[in-house]
């Protein structure tokens, strides 16, 4: 069985655990109203709507993948560690809790792998088209996303199998990989999982605007047509414009699970002897933001996104408004509800006039037209 509480909190603290735990739920109900819809608009739009089926079809389909893992992260994670704060205690043994520490690292590899997908993906459609589409086939694309949540599951299950151990953390509400109990584990996650992941995400970017700025300089040095100079820069700006966005996804990522992630790498090796219980659950709850507030930046940078939701939003509103109708219809007594279909027959019996009066006129006037032919021949 695990203990409701670790070595690594700080016990001067716990008295603020209350005042804690509310915030907690607070917060955590919010992120799990705005990011679960959130997310769902995104992967319906990328499944259905034909705006998104463009040029940019590859990115946007990695940008569902991504949204599919926080949509995971919404549905999965956020409801154990509510539960966990509204009981005050673990919820479940220590099978669950290794059950849920494997879920938390493979969501948490499956959306660094998106990430640096994307990124990668990108410099090769923005410095190198031809060989993008060689690579980034539909096809190709479905298989190389398949295959980071395969290498995430490879590299989540090694402490269900006794290299590493998951234990339940007081200050997370949640199970995760127990560091001092998993040094090498920690270490080879800390050389793989994340220092080629960040080098993949960071390096293709800087090299993306160093790219569309030398092109962008050559395009106004350059003696060439204003018809192709216009087309070149609403292309470099197209792609700036995606650029910008995806960067944005990828810093307030960082922004979010760097806190998270030095502050127990440093107590997990034993550097500092605990960490203060507001900085572990402040540290917490900023994961959980990156996961539901990214439909928002899509929705706010990205047009194609931005009409997508008003879509969605425009149709959801006029379903709304005939289920309101229909319910409006269905309380009427019986007395207007025969009304309505006295009405209804006696427009059904003008229509049948007015048919059989214009087939008449028509064999008149066709009638007539022969006649008129007859006598003139």
């Amino acid at each position: 069985m695990t203990n409701n509480t670790t070595l690594n909190v700080d016990p001067n603290t716990s008295n603020d655990w209350d005042y804690l735990r509310t915030i907690q739920v607070v917060f955590l109900t919010l992120f799990l109203v705005t990011g679960i819809p959130g997310n769902s608009v995104i992967c319906l739009l990328v499944y259905r709507s034909p705006r998104l089926r463009t040029v940019t079809m590859v990115t946007n389909m990695i940008v569902g993948n991504l949204a599919v893992a926080d949509l995971a992260v919404c549905l999965l994670r956020i409801p154990v560690s509510l539960a966990t704060i509204v009981k005050n205690r673990w919820i479940g043994n220590q099978n669950l809790c290794s059950a849920v520490g494997f879920v938390n690292s493979l969501l948490l590899f499956e959306v660094l792998y998106s990430l640096a997908l994307v990124s990668v993906s990108r410099y090769c459609c923005v410095v190198s088209p031809s060989k993008f589409s060689a690579i980034f086939t539909r096809k190709r694309t479905y298989g190389i996303i398949a295959g980071t949540w395969i290498v995430s599951t490879f590299w989540a299950a090694p402490p269900l199998f006794g290299w590493g151990f998951f234990h339940f953390d007081f200050g997370k509400a949640t199970c995760v990989i127990a560091v001092k109990q998993s040094i090498s584990y920690t270490i080879v996650l800390t050389l793989l999982q994340f220092t080629i992941p960040f080098l993949l995400i960071t390096v293709p970017y800087f090299k993306i605007f160093r790219f569309l700025r030398t092109h962008n300089r050559r395009l106004s040095a350059n003696s060439i047509t204003s018809s192709f100079r216009r087309q070149s820069r609403t292309s470099l700006f197209h792609d700036f414009k995606m650029t910008k966005l995806l960067l944005i996804v990828v810093c307030f990522f960082v922004a979010c699970w760097a806190p998270y992630t030095i502050v127990n790498l440093i107590a997990g090796f034993g550097i500092i002897p605990y960490i203060p219980l507001a900085l572990d659950c402040t540290c917490n709850l900023l994961t959980f933001l990156s996961s539901s507030f990214n439909p928002f930046i899509y929705g706010s940078l990205n047009n194609q996104f931005r009409k997508g939701f008003r879509d969605i939003l425009c149709a959801s509103c006029r379903k709304y408004q005939r289920a309101k109708q229909d319910a409006l219809f269905g309380v009427r007594t019986k007395s207007s509800l025969s009304t309505v279909r006295g009405r209804s027959h006696f427009e059904k019996r003008n229509e049948r006039h007015a048919k059989r009066h214009s087939r008449k006129t028509t064999n008149y006037f066709h009638t007539g037209k022969n006649v008129l032919y007859e006598t003139s021949v």
